[in-house]
């Protein structure tokens, strides 16, 4: 194992320097950072359950970079998995069997054991067992020499057999699935800045998965090296990344529409600029953790962490309630009923052992004292007010609420659509292929084109781009645009470029004071390409940019420079873009393309149907067919199994977990989730974490009530 483990060391590795060297920015800074932090996980292992959550939700600068298929997530993932494999490799796992007896375990025949001593209610441990006594009789099958049955020996081995082996059946699904689409998209054309009709998105939407996987042995690891503190840095990682998500909201929100403008219809994105095509990655990470922001209003030891843990709640609400997103409402709201109807029986039951640890597996918060009731109180009417306001000071909301049943009917017809692309038994048993619903959608349904994509073209002399608009037919002009990040001040700006058009076309270009989606502030200006010009003609554009809104200095204001193509020709050529400032100073990278669309970003217009289905299980059916749905399927009943019935439902973080799971599907429902590499990410990591939950502490009798003793393991060495 220690062969296996240091080659996967060496590929993660490997990977995530080669990856770091071809980012768009800072590819040297990258390098080292990989490396540090791969040692840094190395010497700590639990470090990256806390960091990869966390850290999560600020680990993409697409609108920066460019990139789409790849980011700097991925580099994050890739150093901890190298951390992880390298210190198995070089000091091995050991994997604890416990078997669950009724007898405890004899004293080794050097040092006689004396009969237990036992008082009502309570046990007492053994004296003179030495832990290394103990620790080999944890690793022999069957300490107190009476053979379990068959069926008990197999299910004392491995409790878990059945998750890895539905795990790797969904592994080899999604490669296959993965396989299909790069052989659907015509081999292995890959390049740094494809987008979703190229190979390179099939191996974006797998990776999520695949890099889950690669982290769960060191999971599995630490968990029973260090079960306490795995549960603290998942908790506090979960947490961490919803403050900073709900810190970066209020910052947008600040800059753009203003933090009481509950009228405009403006949907907060945060830094998930995966939805620049529309998608759900704000709204399922947000399910997946917000019920952990209830775990750290349980936990709370203190009054002043009490009061951080609320900060964070209120937070988060209004995080929640200004993405208008009726999935979000609705998966909150029952992930919150879920735990409203767990956490009161869990108080209620008999914890296990004391908490001599600092931190108990199977016990919750200790009994409320007078400042948490009366905390708690204050902290509900603060959200009930806080949802008052955000539903009843603007009449955005109610008016996405008026138009529910039209939106109903227009998703019912958008899943039949996507249903229809299945036409033959090996495709509905196997699936298109990962990645290419975009493509397919666009191609196989009427009117439902994409709005434009770019395409770099490399000619013998120079290189240009090709900017597109929609397909033939399909009225959606100015509804696709090309975008780059540049500085905003109030002044006059000059725009210089070269462009040409096979016919008659109209190219819109400005400086835009714009986050991702919505336009807070835009100066623009419109120019005609004559019909039949197929030579180059330059232009130099003044552009005077005034901001609308109030000066917000302590909130930056991003923008871009935006350029579409509203009408007329196909496709029109754009090369030699240079923005300069009222000093002279260039503010545009690569305006002559010759690192192909480096720094370069687009984004849809208000028209998201060709990149997703919007159901979870839609998307999973129509990339992986009825066998990867299936697996999915099984996976998930599996851990709610685990969660409500099984030995994972006495765990602290079962409800948590499943409060979680269980608001995912709800928006699952009505939005994808596999298409967004980090939410699904951090869906695996927790549909992982509830296959493999185990919520017997280790020093715990296996039946409380009885008055048996069980050895305790050696203390693991700390993480």
């Amino acid at each position: 194992m220690r062969l296996l483990h240091g080659t996967l060391a060496i590929l993660a590795a490997t990977l995530g320097v080669f990856l770091a060297l071809h980012h768009p920015l800072v590819p040297r800074l990258l390098v080292w950072v990989v490396v540090a932090w791969g040692l840094a996980v190395c010497l700590r292992p639990a470090i990256w359950v806390f960091v990869l959550p966390a850290a999560l939700p600020i680990a993409g600068f697409s609108a920066w970079t460019g990139w789409i298929g790849v980011e700097e997530f991925d580099l994050l993932a890739l150093g901890a998995a190298s951390g992880c494999y390298a210190r198995m490799a070089l000091q091995g796992v050991r994997w604890c069997r416990q078997t669950r007896t009724s007898e405890p375990v004899p004293a080794p025949a050097a040092l006689p054991r004396p009969a237990p001593q036992t008082l009502p209610g309570r046990t007492t441990r053994m004296p003179g067992v030495r832990a290394e006594t103990l620790l080999t009789a944890c690793q022999t099958p069957f300490p107190n020499r009476v053979p379990l049955a068959p069926r008990d020996a197999a299910a004392a081995r491995n409790p878990f057999r059945f998750a890895w082996i539905g795990l790797a059946a969904l592994a080899a699904s999604s490669v296959l699935a993965m396989v299909r689409g790069l052989a659907d998209a015509d081999g292995l054309d890959l390049g740094w800045f494809q987008a979703y009709e190229d190979p390179l998105n099939s191996l974006r939407i797998g990776k999520s998965l695949l890099l889950a996987l690669l982290l769960l042995p060191s999971l599995r690891s630490v968990q029973q090296a260090a079960p306490a503190l795995v549960v603290r840095r998942l908790s506090a990682g979960m947490a961490t990344g919803l403050g900073l998500v709900s810190l970066v909201v209020l910052c947008e929100r600040a800059a753009y529409p203003g933090m009481l403008d509950f009228s405009t219809p403006y949907r907060t994105t945060a830094l998930f600029w995966e939805m620049h095509v529309g998608g759900a990655a704000l709204d399922v990470f947000l399910v997946l953790t917000v019920p952990f922001a209830v775990h750290a209003l349980v936990q709370a030891r203190n009054p002043w962490r009490w009061v951080l843990a609320a900060a964070l709640a209120v937070a988060a609400g209004y995080t929640c309630l200004t993405t208008f997103s009726r999935g979000v409402y609705l998966g909150v709201g029952l992930a919150l009923g879920v735990l409203a109807c767990l956490l009161p029986g869990r108080r209620r039951q008999r914890s296990w052992p004391p908490a001599a640890t600092g931190y108990d597996l199977r016990g919750d918060a200790p009994q409320p004292e007078r400042w948490r009731v009366w905390g708690n109180r204050v902290l509900v009417v603060l959200l009930v007010c806080e949802g008052a306001a955000v539903l009843g000071l603007g009449d955005f909301m109610s008016t996405r609420l008026a138009a529910g049943e039209r939106d109903l009917g227009g998703r019912l017809q958008h899943w039949r659509e996507g249903l229809s692309l299945l036409r033959t038994p090996s495709e509905f048993l196997l699936g298109r292929g990962l990645g290419r619903f975009p493509t397919n959608y666009s191609q196989a349904v009427a009117g439902r084109g994409l709005p434009g994509h770019l395409q770099i073209v490399d000619d013998p002399e120079e290189s240009y781009l090709r900017l597109f608009g929609p397909a033939p037919g399909v009225r959606l002009s100015g509804a696709f645009e090309l975008l780059q990040r540049v500085p905003l001040v109030n002044g006059n700006y000059t725009l210089n470029f070269d462009l040409r058009a096979p016919r008659f076309a109209r190219v819109s270009v400005g400086v835009c004071q714009q986050h991702l989606l919505y336009v807070a502030a835009c100066t623009r200006q419109v120019v005609v390409v004559t019909d039949g010009e197929a030579r180059w003609r330059h232009f130099s554009l003044p552009l005077d940019f005034r901001s609308e809104l109030p000066d917000r200095r302590w909130v930056p204001a991003l923008g871009f420079l935006a350029v579409h193509l509203e009408g007329g020709a196909d496709f029109v050529d754009v090369d030699n873009l240079g923005l300069l400032d009222g000093r002279g100073r260039q503010l545009l990278a690569n305006g002559s393309f010759t690192s192909g669309l480096g720094q370069w970003y687009f984004a849809a217009r208000h028209y998201f149907l060709p990149w997703h289905v919007d159901n979870l299980f839609l998307e999973v059916l129509i990339d992986q067919g009825a066998v990867g749905l299936s697996l999915l399927l099984t996976l998930l009943a599996m851990a709610f199994a685990r969660l409500l019935w099984g030995r994972g439902r006495e765990h602290v973080l079962a409800p948590y977990l499943l409060a979680a799971l269980s608001g995912c599907l709800a928006v699952a429902v009505f939005s994808n989730v596999l298409d967004m590499p980090r939410s699904a990410f951090l869906f695996y990591l927790l549909l992982c974490s509830a296959l493999f939950l185990d919520g017997h502490p280790p020093d715990a009798p296996s039946n409380p009530r009885s008055g048996s003793l069980k050895a305790p393991r050696k203390a693991p060495h700390a993480v």
